[in-house]
């Protein structure tokens, strides 16, 4: 059998089609390192950045706080002069499958005037013409190229010998009919799963030193494995129908284009139909309207506002969190609605991405990369839940009428968030049944032609 396997390869290797193929492959794996490696260094630069602003933020405050010649009147402003950054850790493999990091905010700023609904105002948009393109990373690469190269690689496995009518020819000589298209099978799965796993390989070792990323890239590996085995069994299950090689190579063509780009249009169009998010503008103009009003009712039942003195400045800051407050319970529902729909969007798109292997692939592999909507979203919950905590601890000392000294310092909350990293044993185990499941019915229809 390895002998068998050893001549399939080097008559493959031959062939200046597959060489060409080959090539491509190559080529799509150096564009993903180029590209990941961006990506990552953008990810990093962009933390170590906002990690200087917020130590200079704090610096500064501390500072104030130890100033014990601060005027009483600027003393009680304290809280709102308070800034504390708001980061997520880098994700494990943005390098290797980009998801949701290439746009999604990671670092923000809380302040007594922060809200949830606003806390991230900068929205990340990348150059139009990469937004027109697509980004092209590893997952890209195992998820959408690599199973057409294989297709073109093994379309004509066994169905071109039968058309040309060498099969039984060739079964005499391999001693069935199984034998030959497992040995021709292993080495068009291993040259097209082989750079796949070394530019892995080659991330992981010029990359950042980061906890969990051999872990993780073990996982993402082993899917990108099982997703081209599934592929694989599929060209050879196909190949095992009574059709010509032409057929079979349309047949897998047409399969892929439907799993790979129709379906995840047609999910995602399905999700936007059955689950619309509210509307952002009536969140804005809920809020802008409380506000409004908050503001006039509180400057009514207050009209001796107006002074510099440190009483003057304590009646201003209070007047802000009391109307921060009215403001908050007016858009809560929106908010939470908002939150809702866009939960019930994920969970219908979880559910719709089973339907198609490649799309079981890609969410897996965006998963192990830390850069998935799930991931994303208890980021973002996780930021709620402080924000809730920090303004509590800055508007007791405004509703209290105290102010803050250095040792309050130390009792200001700070942000610390991990996400939770799960290996996805339910996509692995369903691309692995896919695969056995058209490997045994192949190899059940190859037996029957055995001589």
């Amino acid at each position: 059998m390895v002998r068998l396997i050893l001549l399939e390869t080097r008559l493959l290797l031959r062939d200046r089609r597959a060489l060409a193929l080959i090539f491509v492959l190559i080529a799509a794996c150096l564009l993903a390192i180029a590209s990941g490696r961006a990506l990552m260094a953008d990810q990093i630069d962009g933390r170590t950045a906002s990690a200087a602003e917020d130590r200079e933020a704090l610096d500064g405050f501390r500072k104030r706080l130890n100033n014990p010649g601060l005027p009483p009147e600027e003393a009680i402003l304290s809280p709102y002069r308070m800034r504390v950054g708001i980061m997520a850790p880098p994700p494990p493999l943005a390098d290797f499958s980009a998801g949701r990091a290439a746009f999604d905010n990671y670092s923000t700023v809380a302040t007594m005037r922060s809200r949830p609904d606003t806390l991230f105002k900068r929205t990340q948009t990348d150059n139009p013409e990469t937004l027109m393109r697509g980004r092209i990373d590893l997952g890209f690469v195992a998820v959408i190229i690599a199973p057409l190269l294989l297709i073109g690689l093994a379309y004509g496995l066994f169905a071109a010998d039968r058309d040309s009518g060498t099969a039984r020819l060739i079964m005499v000589q391999a001693g069935s009919a199984r034998r030959l298209v497992a040995a021709r099978l292993v080495p068009r799965f291993v040259i097209v799963a082989l750079p796949i796993a070394l530019t892995a390989l080659g991330l992981l070792v010029t990359g950042p030193d980061m906890g969990g990323r051999w872990g993780a890239a073990g996982w993402w590996v082993l899917i990108a494995l099982l997703l081209l085995l599934a592929w694989t069994a599929a060209i050879a299950w196909v190949n095992s129908l009574r059709i010509t090689a032409e057929t079979a190579a349309l047949a897998l063509v047409a399969g892929w284009a439907v799993l790979t780009l129709v379906l995840p249009a047609a999910v995602s169009a399905a999700v936007q139909a059955a689950y619309p998010p509210p509307s952002r503008f009536e969140q804005i103009a809920s809020a802008r309207a409380a506000e409004v009003a908050s503001t006039e009712a509180y400057e009514n039942d207050h009209p001796d506002l107006a002074a510099d003195d440190a009483a003057g400045r304590l009646a201003s800051i209070r007047k802000t969190w009391s109307i921060a407050q009215r403001v908050d319970a007016a858009v809560a529902p929106l908010n939470a609605r908002f939150d809702a729909q866009l939960a019930a969007q994920q969970r219908f798109a979880a559910a719709l991405s089973w339907l198609s292997p490649a799309m079981i692939a890609g969410t897996a592999m965006e998963q192990a990369a830390g850069t998935d909507a799930g991931t994303a979203r208890e980021f973002r919950t996780a930021t709620r839940d402080y924000l809730a905590r920090f303004l509590a601890f800055g508007g007791g000392f405004v509703e209290r009428g105290e102010t803050m000294d250095a040792r309050d310092f130390a009792a200001i909350p700070r942000f610390a968030w991990q996400p939770n990293v799960t290996p996805p044993w339910a996509a692995m185990l369903a691309l692995a049944l896919i695969a056995l499941l058209f490997l045994t019915a192949a190899f059940r229809r190859y037996g029957r032609a055995e001589l």
